[in-house]
């Protein structure tokens, strides 16, 4: 199998990276040799074994992943990207006479598939395409991670406290209703107002809408599933 790392020609759109997955060096360089100039940081393979076991799989980027290769084909290799939960995004290259397995993968989640030999238009832009997509997905994913994080730092009897607030009750119903939940734990409604300050600062929110959202985001809010 073939691992080359080739140096950047420019500044790197977002610090992207694109992986060339193919088992034909031809192809592998003269697509690298594309994206070199544009700017792209590349890495080329090729076969799957070698592209899985050596990329950063969990870093956002695109990889351009040759359907029909020695060994593991792409579509083993797209399923097995999907299995280990990767940030990259696929853009498949497919040889003439592919074309349902192609359209197949892009309805398991490939962003689009491309004949070899490849328009370069057309190849930039898909690139470019699953780029955005796979940067969007890391910063979602990062800000989740900060949402639960803050979300862990409150106390239980904050979580619960917010977990009504985002229903848009007011401070009195918010005490009414944890009082009917325990009423050997009564709160007053000023209690629940420092909580609300505390909540508000710790999630770093300014508003029970936000909050609102919040909770939804996190699948906390009352009524849903218990997050695993």
């Amino acid at each position: 199998m073939t691992h080359d790392t080739l140096p950047t020609a420019a500044e790197p759109p977002d610090d992207t990276v694109v992986y060339i997955v193919d088992d034909d060096e031809g192809v592998r360089q003269s697509l690298a040799a594309l994206l070199l100039a544009r700017g792209y940081t590349v890495h080329t393979f090729g076969g799957g074994e070698s592209f899985l076991a050596e990329a950063a799989l969990d870093h956002p980027g695109c990889v351009l992943l040759d359907l029909r290769m020695e060994g593991l084909s792409g579509l083993q290799v797209f399923h097995e990207l999907g299995q280990r939960h990767s940030a990259l995004k696929t853009v498949f290259l497919s040889a003439h006479g592919e074309l349902s397995s192609a359209v197949a993968a892009v309805k398991q989640g490939a962003v689009d598939w491309l004949e070899k030999p490849c328009n370069e238009a057309t190849l930039l832009a898909a690139v470019e395409k699953a780029s955005a997509l796979s940067q969007a997905q890391a910063r979602q994913t990062q800000r989740q991670q900060q949402l639960r994080e803050r979300w862990n730092a409150l106390s239980p009897r904050q979580q619960e406290v917010a977990q009504l607030l985002g229903t848009g009750l007011s401070s009195k119903e918010v005490a009414r209703a944890l009082a009917q939940r325990d009423p050997e734990r009564p709160i007053d409604p000023r209690t629940v107002d420092t909580h609300r300050s505390a909540i508000f600062l710790k999630l770093d929110i300014r508003s029970s809408h936000e909050l609102g959202m919040l909770v939804e985001d996190l699948g906390v809010a009352l009524g849903a599933p218990r997050p695993a």
